[in-house]
């Protein structure tokens, strides 16, 4: 028996429509969330999905889709109209100072000059070594024997110098990296991770230069760092993430242990497990504070000290291994410890404040070798100075406002040496009374 035909009607009822354009509508507020349109296709979406569902005949599972995904792109664009909002606000009230700092109020809008050690030590360049293309640097144990190195990104080579300015070898890059840092591990030796701010991912790459690892972030990466959470001897990583991505606390090969959730994290600072101490880890975000975690990334404290807007900032174990925290706000650079006691201030440049530039321009070491450690920055002058945990400035180096990097390398048995990088040319420098 012949089947009598059906007609397009009769096999598509117009009421399926409704389902289909629910559907079509969910996928486009979904892609087009960032754009903020999303909430009017996702609006319409649920209207068409719910007008279906409500005639109870028909399939039901293209609709139920629709409706999903249409209110999933509303409710992300909601969120990101949040963020949009919130970077207008500080743009509208001229909390940007170059583009992410806050218009400085009190002790901030004129802090003091360092008090200056008399007699100031000398700087004395020691070496200097012209490398093209030079764009990041970091000092560490690369052949785990104890002594440091210099690490040089340039392009997609890594060019490794010894403490005399002499190249030992070069190996390849995965990618061109403004940022890198060494990390250790025991058993496998050091390892290499590298970024560009707001990019994409954090590749890990041993030292024979073979990627061992990515971590993929879809907002973008804003900062890494290695240290050792839990006393080990072996490196982990916490990563900043852009947007809504977070904090997120890594395994040396690459598993997550925890993240936190934070606004836009900014910067971030490790400071490594020691015999008589836990592990810290610090980062900032969207509201302009200083967040401090333990290992296990629960969140002991938020500081904004002197009411200042935190975006860059960094941490370091000091004398007695006590912790002191050293973030920029404006043209202010503020000391203080984990509890938010403000310690010292004073003048910095704004570029120092200005989180979306990759410059790394803070270090801490032992430069005058007496055991004791200074912070390396560049101060409201342009000068590249060193001062000492209590804030008394002990040296500089003038007319450095234009670097691209600073690093310390630990020598045995004397100070460290003070490493620069400016426009392709890594500087060595020393210290002496």
């Amino acid at each position: 028996m012949e089947t009598t035909p059906q007609d397009a009607q009769s096999a598509f009822p117009a009421s399926t429509g409704l389902a289909l354009a629910s559907l079509a509508l969910g996928i486009a507020a979904v892609g087009l969330s960032f754009l903020l349109v999303g909430l009017l296709a996702g609006a319409v979406g649920v209207a068409l999905g719910i007008a279906y569902l409500s005639k109870k005949r028909g399939p039901t599972a293209m609709a139920r889709w629709g409706v999903g995904l249409s209110l999933l792109g509303s409710f992300a664009s909601i969120g990101f109209g949040l963020l949009y909002f919130h970077y207008y606000h500080l743009f509208a009230h001229g909390q940007t100072g170059g583009l992410f700092n806050v218009a400085a109020t009190g002790a901030l809008a004129n802090p003091p000059p360092l008090l200056a050690s008399s007699p100031l030590l000398k700087s004395n360049l020691v070496w200097s070594a012209t490398i093209s293309g030079a764009q990041a640097l970091c000092v560490g144990d690369w052949q785990s024997d104890g002594s440091a190195l210099v690490l040089v990104a340039a392009g997609q080579t890594l060019h490794v110098l010894d403490l005399t300015g002499a190249e030992k070898t070069t190996l390849p890059l995965p990618e061109r990296f403004t940022t890198i840092e060494c990390g250790r591990n025991k058993a496998a030796g050091a390892r290499l991770l590298g970024y560009t701010p707001w990019g994409r991912q954090v590749s890990v790459i041993d030292h024979f230069g073979k990627n061992i690892w990515n971590h993929s972030a879809a907002m973008g990466v804003n900062g890494a760092h290695w240290g050792d959470l839990d006393g080990d001897g072996n490196d982990e990583m916490i990563v900043g993430l852009n947007g809504f991505g977070g904090l997120e606390a890594l395994s040396g090969d690459g598993k997550k242990l925890w993240s936190a959730s934070l606004g836009n994290v900014w910067s971030q600072a490790f400071v490594p497990a020691m015999s008589n101490r836990p592990a810290l880890v610090l980062a900032t975000d969207a509201s302009g504070s200083v967040n401090v975690f333990d290992a296990a990334g629960h969140r002991q404290s938020s500081l904004r000290p002197s009411g200042g807007y935190f975006a860059a900032m960094t941490a370091g174990a000091v004398e007695s291994n006590a912790v002191q925290i050293l973030a920029f706000s404006g043209n202010a650079a503020v000391a203080f410890d984990q509890t938010g006691t403000v310690q010292w201030m004073t003048s910095a440049q704004s570029i120092m404040a200005n989180s979306a530039n990759p410059r790394q321009l803070v270090a801490m070491g032992d430069l005058k070798g007496d055991g004791t450690k200074q912070w390396v920055f560049v101060d409201g002058s342009g000068d590249l100075v060193i001062a000492t945990t209590s804030g008394q400035k002990v040296s500089s180096i003038s007319n450095q406002s234009s670097i691209q990097g600073v690093a310390v390398a630990p020598r045995s048995g004397q100070g460290a040496l003070l490493l620069t990088l400016d426009g392709g040319v890594v500087r060595a420098y020393s210290f002496q009374p």
